[in-house]
């Protein structure tokens, strides 16, 4: 799970009797968020303080956009409009897909986000809770896919940095930050807890959310290790004068892999002084999240024993 940093004491919850959340973006010229009930238009900031300044018109809802800036798809035009950078709010006077209508269909809701990315002419749409489909721009055609396999939709789709989208899922907490532009895949999944709302704050790297008890949550945008598993030798009996193979495996607060982080390893004397040596001193943990090193047994016969010890680098 990612690591929570803040949980607020103010509630950030609609005027309205009975309102309720149904889209939130950041927005980077404010570095504050916009949310967007049935009756209202707020700023929210990261310690849970609202700011009402509009309504919302009901042809209008809102996707992410490059650049941290929010989008707006008309369902009577089928056209995509930007957010006016001071405001977040729709610019009529400008259309990011001219050439082509996206239809209801495809148009985002409060349910399934999408995610427009008029630089490298992208549309990210979701056809199922299990996939995410990548549209050309320009002429509406299908260019490839994400298979995340989430098992629910993304309610919030929100870019992270060139080429890369974040998807939040409302019930289960799941996150993941997939490419879709060099190579689609997911590259990172995690977990936050269930929300009302959510976003990706790019600013910061941290994910956003307010929660069904209207308070604002701050969660790293990176897993933190919460388990490192004692060095183990395979095959269990250590050998002189070979390489013999030991290895870690670093986990998150749910078991999850960590790929990416830097181990240091070392021998520590258990009072017969050091005996043998290893094959390196620092590596990063792969995919499944281990890390791996050869321990090379003494060569002088001589016998003892010694600790191995790995670390992770915070």
């Amino acid at each position: 799970m990612n690591e929570k940093v803040f949980e607020s004491a103010k509630l950030a919850q609609p005027v309205a009797t009975g309102d309720y959340w149904q889209h939130l973006c950041y927005v980077s010229t404010w570095d504050a968020f916009l949310a967007q009930s049935v009756h209202e238009w707020s700023k929210v900031f990261r310690d849970g303080t609202k700011v009402k300044f509009g309504k919302p018109s009901g042809s209008y809802t809102p996707l992410g956009r490059v650049k941290g800036f929010p989008a707006y798809w008309n369902q009577w035009t089928f056209k995509v409009y930007p957010a006016f950078e001071i405001n977040g709010l729709p610019n009529p006077n400008e259309v990011l897909n001219p050439n082509w209508d996206i239809s209801y269909s495809l148009g985002p809701n409060s349910v399934s986000s999408r995610f427009i990315d008029d630089i490298n002419q992208v549309y990210l749409h979701q056809p199922t809770a299990n996939r995410i489909d990548i549209y050309n721009l320009g002429n509406g055609q299908r260019v490839g896919e994400i298979a995340h396999n989430a098992g629910e939709y993304f309610t919030s789709l929100a870019w992270v940095q060139p080429g890369q989208v974040a998807g939040l899922c409302k019930t289960s907490g799941k996150v993941m930050v997939m490419d879709y532009l060099s190579s689609p895949r997911v590259l990172v999944t995690g977990r936050i807890d269930p929300f009302k709302v959510a976003a990706y704050d790019s600013t910061f790297k941290l994910f956003f959310s307010i929660g069904t008890d209207h308070k604002t949550r701050v969660y790293c945008g990176e897993l933190w290790p919460n388990g490192l598993s004692v060095p183990v030798f395979e095959p269990a009996i250590v050998y002189g004068l070979k390489g013999n193979r030991v290895r870690i495996r670093l986990t998150g607060q749910d078991g999850e892999p960590l790929s990416g982080w830097w181990v240091n390893w070392e021998l520590e004397d258990v009072g017969s002084g050091i005996i043998g040596s290893l094959d390196k001193y620092g590596n990063l943990t792969d995919a499944d999240g281990y890390a791996s090193n050869l321990y090379i047994g003494p060569n002088d016969g001589s016998t003892g024993q010694c600790k191995i010890k790995a670390r992770v680098v915070l």
